[in-house]
């Protein structure tokens, strides 16, 4: 079963600096240029590359929640606790939150 994600999008292409400076300017966003995860099977870390992207820790969860950066837009998944933090960021960079289907949040 393949996921569904919402993606923080706008006509023109939100650009590498404008996304890290709005990560930058947030104190609950960490950028983070390498997503780390332990298969529960063999105990292995993988490591996978994900430039420009930022973690979010939401404060009253205490979960982390990553917005992936590539090509003009961010990429996310479809948390509601990630898709109201998607709205505000979308807000300051005056780009809308939508789905994979093009509907928006």
């Amino acid at each position: 079963m393949a996921s569904y994600s919402l993606h923080i999008e706008r006509e023109n292409r939100i650009s590498e600096s404008e996304w890290l400076a709005i990560c930058d300017s947030d104190s609950s966003l960490r950028v983070q240029h390498t997503a780390k995860a332990t298969t529960p099977q063999t105990g292995e870390t993988i490591e996978i590359q994900t430039p420009n992207s930022c973690v979010w820790t939401s404060p009253i969860l205490r979960r982390k929640y990553h917005f992936t950066y590539a090509n003009g837009s961010i990429t996310l998944g479809s948390d509601k606790a990630q898709i109201k933090k998607a709205k505000q960021l979308a807000q300051l960079l005056d780009a809308k939150v939508v789905g994979d289907e093009g509907e928006e949040y």
